[in-house]
């Protein structure tokens, strides 16, 4: 008997242990945890922003989106992509055809998702939103300049159309931040596809917001 009683030690302390762990998380901070999946090192911090918290968690119940936070996912499999940080939240499309060469105007796929996400925003009166506009292999760098100017202006007219009231900012990065690096000595209509896009950045303070194409 006294055998039997010291095996039985080890699994009555970890069943204290996981008792002690989960004694203070209440089920709506069990849900929050659960609906979220971290990507990078183990040591990656909780983001403290708590309005973008809220919009991330938000657009991913709305959008079935990935949800990375801090760190990108490796491997992006979904239409729609947000990366929660503490100075923003970004929102990347990975459609099977955003825009083809020289388009600038939005298809029938990304207005399906921007019908989605704009609702959320506009329950956010005090948020910034910036959108950039990507091209690639399209030209001139002035012409591939113009070309994502414009698929930005596209995306930015379209949330100011459909109701939202806050500050849109629309900017274009050329082909400066390409998603994937395709080689053009071979037919890569695909591959390019990937880099002509548009993302959305999600602030709460004006001083985060990024001005530099990088």
């Amino acid at each position: 008997m006294k055998n039997h009683r010291l095996s039985l030690f080890p699994y009555l302390f970890f069943v204290a242990v996981i008792m002690l762990l989960t004694a203070g998380c209440t089920s709506k901070t069990t849900s929050w945890i659960e609906g979220i999946r971290y990507s990078g090192p183990s040591k990656t911090l909780p983001v403290k922003n708590e309005s973008l918290k809220e919009i991330a968690q938000l657009l991913k119940q709305e959008t079935n989106a990935s949800l990375a936070v801090r760190v990108p996912h490796e491997k992006e499999s979904r239409p729609v992509n947000l990366l929660l940080t503490d100075k923003y939240l970004k929102v990347s499309f990975y459609l099977t055809h955003m825009f083809g060469p020289t388009e600038t105007l939005l298809n029938n796929e990304t207005q399906y998702y921007l019908q989605k996400i704009t609702p959320i925003l506009s329950k956010y009166p005090n948020i910034l939103i910036q959108v950039i506009g990507h091209a690639y292999d399209e030209g001139k760098p002035a012409q591939m300049q113009h070309y994502a100017d414009l698929r930005a202006i596209s995306v930015a007219e379209y949330l100011f159309n459909n109701g939202l009231k806050q500050e849109i900012l629309a900017k274009g990065c050329s082909d400066f931040i390409p998603r994937v690096q395709c080689d053009l000595s071979k037919p890569h209509t695909l591959c390019s596809g990937k880099n002509r896009r548009v993302d959305l950045f999600i602030y709460t303070d004006k001083a985060d917001l990024i001005t530099k194409c990088k």
